[in-house]
């Protein structure tokens, strides 16, 4: 009993593993407190953990706290019990994988011996408070693994009857449903609202996944909930994403699925298929005895691609790919072949494919799991920008696409005529001026008009009235470049902020791109783990590490001053001097070898950036800023813009622009000018960014590029 003061004798679990040098292979002695019931769990939740064997015996003296014998050496405390305890072994992760990790898990344990190490916590609610914001897009405390962190905090959270948010019940549910956990037989958390497995007074059952979400809760698994909307046509379908993270819960329900077909092997006395649905990059093996109806159907045309239904019940897999399968074997189970594929001409066959011959097949690529796993991850991306503007207050603002102004400059612009077919019916023949050159007056808008490069100055008016507001729409350039970091054809998310600075800008741009991963993370982590191991191996330790502490933030000048001197030991292509746009291999070199993390360098020369962007009082620079990520390169262009008309009207002339062709832009500062300031995201480098995908052609549906307007 651990109301009894005891010892624990701790040995290695496994024979095949030995003690390690630092510490003698004799068995390891421990002392557990009289009567400190969540001391006593936690020692023995972490042995668990760490594959340490604790044997409780009484303790020979009167110790007051715990106390850990290792040969001569004696430690005490709870977290020092619990520190020691996890580096027995060297090679486990129960410690955290990494040196960062490592000091994470260190900050918790002293954290949750702060918060919570009383039975009546005084700032309880508080703290619980900002562990559900930690936790808002995490399955644990420290990094992807069950950690001593998440040991400690839930034992304690465990004993105590506090009312807890959902994203805080969640994780517990999670922790507590961890084999430590019930091994050592903890006791059910006591007092969260939000669990009825909780209040009930029994641990919460471990829900098996192919990922590591969280364990879903009972009352998610009811009929209702699992059947998706709008599938009666099929008598009600449950997608496949559900039933992999309900798992073994399942097990016993009568199930239908709908999908394709994405592996097939016929025994001839049962069939295995494997379908997939679009709703995760997980597929669901369907196991088919020939008696089932529907059966015969399937000899012929039910290869990869084919479309089924299939209603069985869910059984658990003997398999260790996947917890559960669908079992198709009684007379009321059936099996239903929607569209047939012929194997021998279908380009999805079963196999991998590059990504340039998935591209020549666009119409079919959204099949490929990589394509589908993107496709999910740009549309929650898409829900976070939303999400990000809206609860703060931002207004969304449609602008047009077809414009007359150049809003960078850059003359790169798509033009919208109808000359070309006016002058088709008349023989070929263009309306001209006086002096030779083409009359726009007599185009469709009366003046040469384009496909917008930026929605930035149609968005402006509306933030020189409305205060904060962004726009989020297509936008193109007709730069004739073949490189993987560009697009015809692309998507830009453009915030305007009222009454505000390069700094307020600076600081909106850093909390937007940390929103957006954090959102990946919570709703896309099969998707992301999916990238970890087939694109980029570390990707979520990434993506972890660009939401662990702020951006690296210098001037342009400081950046080449910096570059400058790593020019011997980098050796750039392009050499490196001070008023030069910046290429992709220093702003690299910048976030991935020097500060290894997102960096925003701002104050650049102005003659590399718009004329909207205000002039510094230096007269040489301009209060622009950008947003360099590791393994991307710029994926966020921003300034503080030239409120003053005087300077406007200078760096308009200066750009070779006509001053009358932004008569509207100009009123802004004519009628009641404020100081403001905004950026551009290019959404498809931010989808690069979450998915590690390198070629920007793959993150967008259907990529347009120079000779490539297909599908």
């Amino acid at each position: 009993s651990s109301r009894c003061s005891a010892k624990a004798v701790v040995g290695l679990s496994s024979p095949e593993c030995s003690a390690p040098p630092h510490l003698p292979a004799a068995m390891v002695v421990c002392t557990l407190v009289a009567g400190d019931d969540v001391s006593a769990l936690k020692i023995k939740v972490a042995a668990k953990a760490a594959g340490v064997d604790l044997k409780l015996e009484r303790p020979k003296g009167g110790a007051c706290v715990p106390e850990l014998h290792i040969g001569g050496r004696v430690v005490r405390y709870t977290n020092a019990v619990i520190r020691c305890i996890g580096r027995i072994f060297e090679g486990s992760d129960i410690y955290g994988s990494t040196f960062i990790e490592n000091a994470q898990v260190d900050s918790w344990l002293d954290w949750t011996e702060m918060e919570f190490g009383s039975s009546e916590p005084p700032n309880g609610e508080a703290a619980v408070e900002k562990l559900a914001t930690h936790l808002e897009s995490r399955t644990y405390l420290v990094g992807q693994r069950y950690t001593l962190a998440d040991v400690s905090l839930s034992c304690s959270l465990a004993q105590l009857k506090l009312s807890l948010p959902p994203a805080v019940q969640r994780w517990l549910n999670t922790c507590t449903a961890h084999e430590s956990f019930k091994a050592v037989g903890g006791a059910a958390p006591k007092g969260g609202k939000a669990s009825a497995s909780a209040s009930s007074g029994a641990a919460p059952a471990a829900v098996a996944s192919s990922s590591s979400s969280a364990a879903a809760p009972a009352a998610a698994l009811d009929d209702a909930s699992l059947t998706a909307k709008y599938s009666t046509a099929v008598g009600g379908r449950v997608q496949i994403k559900k039933i992999l993270e309900a798992g073994e819960a399942l097990v016993g329900r009568k199930i239908r699925v709908c999908g394709w077909v994405r592996t097939m092997r016929d025994q001839k006395q049962v069939m295995f298929l494997e379908l997939t649905d679009g709703s995760g990059p997980g597929g669901l093996q369907v196991v088919l005895d020939p008696a089932v109806p529907g059966y015969e159907s399937l000899k012929n045309g039910c290869g990869t691609g084919a479309s089924v239904m299939c209603y069985g019940v869910l059984v658990k897999s003997p398999a260790a790919k996947q917890p559960v399968e669908l079992l198709l074997k009684d007379p009321d189970h059936e099996v239903q072949l929607f569209g047939s594929v012929d194997s021998s001409d279908y380009p999805m066959a079963k196999g991998k494919h590059s990504m340039e011959f998935l591209r020549s097949i666009g119409h079919l690529r959204p099949r490929a799991t990589i394509i589908g796993s993107v496709a999910r991850v740009r549309n929650a991306l898409a829900h976070a920008t939303h999400e990000f503007f809206r609860e703060r207050d931002f207004i969304y603002v449609h602008t047009p696409l077809i414009t007359a102004a150049d809003c960078e400059g850059a003359g790169e612009m798509f033009q919208v005529t109808t000359l070309m077919a006016d002058a088709e019916k008349d023989g070929g023949r263009l309306p001209m001026t006086a002096d030779k050159k083409v009359d726009y007056s007599k185009d469709f808008f009366c003046k040469p008009s384009y496909l917008t490069v930026s929605g930035q100055l149609s968005v402006e008016n509306y933030c020189c009235a409305l205060s904060n507001v962004y726009t989020f729409g297509p936008t193109f350039r007709a730069e004739n470049s073949h490189t993987s970091r560009h697009l015809a054809e692309f998507w830009m998310i453009e915030p305007e902020l009222a009454f505000a600075d390069i700094q307020d800008d600076m600081q909106c741009a850093e909390d937007y791109l940390k929103y957006c991963v954090r959102y990946a993370m919570k709703h896309n982590r099969a998707d992301l783990e999916f990238f970890d191991k087939q694109v980029e191996q570390g990707l979520i330790v990434r993506l972890e590490n660009l939401l662990a502490e702020p951006f690296q933030r210098l001037t342009y000048t400081e950046a080449i001053e910096v570059l400058i001197k790593e020019s011997p030991k980098a050796k750039f292509k392009v050499a490196v001097e001070w008023g030069m746009d910046l290429g992709s291999e220093h702003e690299r070199y910048l976030a991935e070898k020097i500060y290894k993390k997102p960096t925003i360098l701002y104050n650049y020369p102005k003659d590399i950036k718009a004329f909207y962007m205000r002039l510094n009082d230096d007269e040489k620079t301009v209060a622009a800023m950008d947003v360099l990520a590791p393994g991307i390169g710029e994926v966020i262009g921003g300034s503080q813009r030239e409120e003053r008309l005087d300077v406007l009207d200078r760096r308009i002339t200066e750009m070779g622009l006509d001053v009358k062709d932004y008569w509207w832009y100009r009123d802004l500062r004519r009628y009641g000018t404020v100081p403001h300031a905004g950026f551009g995201l290019g959404f498809e480098r931010l989808i690069m960014l979450v998915t590690g995908i390198e070629n920007i052609r793959d993150v967008i549906p259907y990529p347009r590029y120079p000779g490539h307007a297909e599908f």
